[in-house]
């Protein structure tokens, strides 16, 4: 009777715990078992969302929010699902744009799923699909890991502002696990942060030291490239020096294991300009919209890619085209 009293208990905390076996009364070993069966436990995860654009590039999104209902998910929350461009390669002969991305989507319950997607999109066809790899989060995610494919549609495919998407695909470990988020991610996360920081500083020594000794920079809105330090240096003091109020200010910043991105806002006052480049002073204060997105190994910055557009930033600052 015993017996049976004990196992009744068991299944009630199971039940009422969402798989959490922390406080139970089995022994450690038992505990380990049930944990590493909680891991292996594939499910369904499926769902349809809509992609916003917040930012395009040359008519190429490059940053947005998500919304939608995901199974394990719920109704997302838009503000803190986010998806940011890593990569884009566009196939002129087949008019077909293939990209890489990541992000995160944000449950209602406040906990993240992270993501590494990778797709086409046909523009003369308007359709897209691509395959999308789950890899942890935060919370009951924090562990999480598995795959899905997606297909769609954007609302106009020569200047897309949204796009419609429905995947399909399994997930492990959904509710099992109520760890932190891997050590890695909240590194880069940090890294990400402190490339913010470098540039409020003005402080070109500390931008260089979150690189690695072999990296490229990329500002995306003009072309440019900086493979060394010297050079990354001349960058940030030539940046700083023609608004010497400068600010930035972050809106949001995303990282797992391999990638970071954040979401920033400029904030100065063109008091001097560079005239060298043909931009005189315009006593104009501006606030505008911008992200970086970098790949981190080794706890360094191996690459980074800053998208922020040129028209905008003229016409901010009192510049006539």
């Amino acid at each position: 009777m015993k017996n049976l009293i004990f196992l009744f208990m068991f299944i009630l905390s199971l039940v009422f715990t969402g798989c959490d076996v922390n406080n139970s009364l089995l022994p450690k070993s038992e505990i380990d078992n049930e944990l590493k069966s909680a891991q292996l436990k594939m499910v369904p995860i499926k769902g349809d969302a809509q992609s916003h654009v917040t930012e395009s590039l040359n008519g190429i999104p490059v940053f947005g929010t998500l919304s939608g209902t995901i199974s394990h998910l719920g109704k997302l929350d838009i503000d803190e699902s986010t998806w940011y461009t890593i990569s884009v390669e566009m196939d002129e002969q087949t008019w077909t744009i293939s990209w890489e991305m990541f992000g995160a989507v944000c449950a209602a319950n406040g906990d993240l799923l992270k993501y590494i997607l990778s797709g086409s999109f046909s523009i003369l066809d308007n359709e897209i699909s691509g395959h999308i790899d789950f890899n942890g989060g935060t919370g009951r995610f924090s562990q999480a890991g598995g795959t899905a494919e997606f297909t769609g549609y954007a609302d106009d495919p020569m200047n897309i502002t949204s796009m419609y998407m429905h995947m399909d695909g399994m997930i492990s470990n959904v509710g099992c696990s109520h760890g932190n988020e891997s050590e890695l991610a909240t590194q880069n996360e940090a890294i990400a942060e402190a490339f913010i920081d470098a540039f409020n500083a003005h402080d070109a020594d500390m931008l260089n030291s979150l690189f690695a000794d072999d990296f490229v920079y990329t500002e995306v809105t003009s072309g440019r490239t900086f493979t060394n330090k010297v050079d990354l240096a001349m960058y940030i003091n030539g940046t700083v020096s023609g608004v010497p109020d400068s600010q930035f200010d972050i809106v949001s910043v995303v990282a797992n294991e391999q990638y970071a991105a954040v979401v920033w806002i400029w904030k100065a006052t063109n008091t001097v300009g560079w005239p060298y480049m043909g931009i005189p002073p315009t006593d104009k204060y501006f606030e505008m919209l911008g992200a970086s997105v970098m790949e981190i190994e080794d706890g360094k910055i191996i690459w980074n890619k800053d998208y922020w557009d040129w028209n905008t930033f003229m016409q901010l600052i009192g510049v006539m085209l």
